[in-house]
């Protein structure tokens, strides 16, 4: 008798290995928030990396990301939980691959640990064609992060305003935002420092990647974890506990469970606009 599959499955992978490896093609499903890191978080971020790295701590933990496999054939893992700072970390590599285009290049003396351009951008596409992230929170966030960010030059990016960050009701200005903070980061310290620095971050800097089997799992624990204290709101998981009986109604029939996630998505977005507009804290309120 075969043994039984494990319904989830860790592995300690650094930060190359999360986005160079074979598998390593993710998607925010729709159930997931839009991308809302601002200051705080960015400079949080990139004071405990840089922190680590002048420290020379050996081994760094950022944390865990938690992934399910999609119903359909794609070869991309749903992000239940860590999407914030993969999201992140991809707008980081955008703007080192657009300072930096020979980093770490010593054509007379090559370090195989070196983390070049090359493999900058292989973190960002693979095979060059291929998005390492695609964002589904909504129907138009991909082809703003592909616009605004994966094919754009960051360096020309322009801080946006304070207002203008708050009154965005979809996270172009956030994507913005974080590339502006990290061109001016990373301007500051110099490519000597850089260089020295995205090594450390790829070899060095460690998550836990635990694979879920299905996507009815990764909901339950997506649900749970809420309850562990992790920053998920109420509106969250009502939206995810929806998504999942839309998907348990249609699992016979993948196009019209595609509709009607597409057509669910579509009124909770224009829902939300509306509350907010009206003036009520929907992602605060208490059920």
């Amino acid at each position: 008798m075969a043994a039984p599959q494990d319904i989830f499955t860790p592995a300690s992978l650094t930060v190359k290995q999360l986005f160079n490896n074979s598998d390593s093609l993710y998607q925010i499903p729709r159930y997931q928030r839009p991308y809302k890191w601002a200051d705080e978080q960015i400079d949080k971020l990139w004071d405990d990396l840089t922190e680590a790295y002048e420290n020379q701590t050996e081994s760094y933990f950022l944390g865990s990301v938690i992934t399910a496999a999609p119903k359909d054939t794609s070869s991309y893992l749903d992000i239940v939980d860590g999407q914030q700072r993969i999201t992140t970390l991809m707008i980081l590599f955008a703007v080192v691959r657009d300072l930096y285009k020979n980093l770490n290049r010593n054509p007379a003396n090559p370090d195989p640990s070196n983390i070049t351009s090359k493999t900058i951008k292989s973190s960002i596409l693979a095979d060059d064609e291929f998005n390492r992230l695609k964002l589904y929170t909504h129907i138009n966030h991909q082809t703003d992060f592909e616009n605004l960010i994966i094919n754009a030059d960051t360096t020309q990016i322009v801080k946006p305003k304070k207002r203008q960050i708050e009154s965005d009701e979809e996270p172009g200005y956030e994507f913005l935002n974080t590339a502006a903070m990290f061109n001016e980061k990373l301007t500051a310290k110099g490519e000597m420092y850089v260089s020295k620095f995205v090594n450390y971050l790829f070899n060095s800097v460690r998550l836990i990647r635990i694979d879920c089997t299905s996507k009815e799992f990764a909901i339950k624990l997506f649900q749970v974890l809420n309850d562990r204290g992790l920053d998920l709101t109420n509106a969250d998981l009502i939206k995810s506990y929806l998504i999942q009986k839309i998907e348990e109604k249609f699992k016979a029939d993948e196009n019209l469970r595609t509709i009607k996630e597409n057509h669910f998505m579509q009124e909770w977005v224009s829902t939300v606009k509306r509350l907010t507009g009206e003036g009520y804290s929907f992602f605060k309120f208490s059920i």
